[in-house]
């Protein structure tokens, strides 16, 4: 005979904690970085340096 699983439906019950910690963290870091990204990029063009195309 096949043996249940008892407890069968609160298999999965901290898992959706994981999905929005993960989701939080994911987009904090995104955000940082995109941050840092458009600093250095205001950086650059503020500074006296200049990008030519030839």
């Amino acid at each position: 005979m096949p043996t249940r699983y008892r407890n069968e439906p609160n298999r999965f019950a901290g898992l959706w904690k994981q999905i929005a910690i993960g989701i939080v963290v994911g987009y904090s870091v995104l955000g940082i970085i995109s941050a840092v990204t458009w600093m250095l990029i205001a950086q650059v063009e503020s500074s006296s340096l200049s990008i030519t195309l030839p």
